[in-house]
């Protein structure tokens, strides 16, 4: 079943959107809760909340990607955990890389709903990778979305992991100065 017929079962609320969005997407929000939390049953755990919070968020969302909307809910959500669990010390791995790599870029989440409305924010994101290469916006969303480690994006483009680290640092100089260009820094 395709994406838009997946959404439509959500919106008509039959419980078959959830089995149809399992048999396809399932292995993606496992990869990147995995990723996060280095746990497979906590991953389960996550991608089965993920579910929930989807039933709950269509409608009234409607998304236009639903790969990207399921992505990033998942994101979200295994953060979430993986914060609620390492509270007061953090593991390492590549969750904690990513969010130092980011952290001079994008503030943490209470400063960005605190000073600017987060729907601003993913639109503005969301522009500023419409803007960029092909590569440079896949090497990005692996990275920074799906917590892939740099070794991983550099075997799957046979690139050096040196390349992808300088795309990489060359992408997030880009974003902070559009995000500045935004007002929303």
């Amino acid at each position: 079943m395709d994406d838009t017929g997946i959404i439509h079962l959500f919106e008509m609320r039959n419980e078959q959107a959830i089995s149809e969005t399992q048999s396809k997407y399932q292995g993606l929000c496992s990869s990147i809760a995995s990723r996060i939390l280095g746990n497979p049953q906590d991953a389960e755990e996550c991608v089965s909340d993920v579910m929930l919070q989807t039933w709950n968020a269509i409608p009234p969302a409607k998304p236009n990607n639903f790969p990207a909307f399921l992505s990033t809910m998942t994101r979200n959500a295994a953060l979430n955990r993986f914060r609620h669990e390492h509270r007061v010390k953090r593991g390492g791995g590549e969750l904690t890389a990513v969010l130092d790599e980011l952290a001079d870029v994008i503030p943490d989440s209470e400063d960005v709903e605190s000073a600017v409305d987060g729907t601003l924010l993913r639109e503005a994101l969301s522009r500023f990778l419409d803007g960029l290469s092909a590569d440079a916006r896949t090497v990005f969303v692996r990275r920074c979305i799906e917590m892939q480690p740099v070794s991983e994006i550099a075997e799957s483009y046979g690139m050096s992991e040196s390349k992808v680290k300088v795309t990489l640092m060359r992408t997030r100089k880009k974003l902070r100065k559009y995000l500045k260009e935004e007002d929303l820094l």
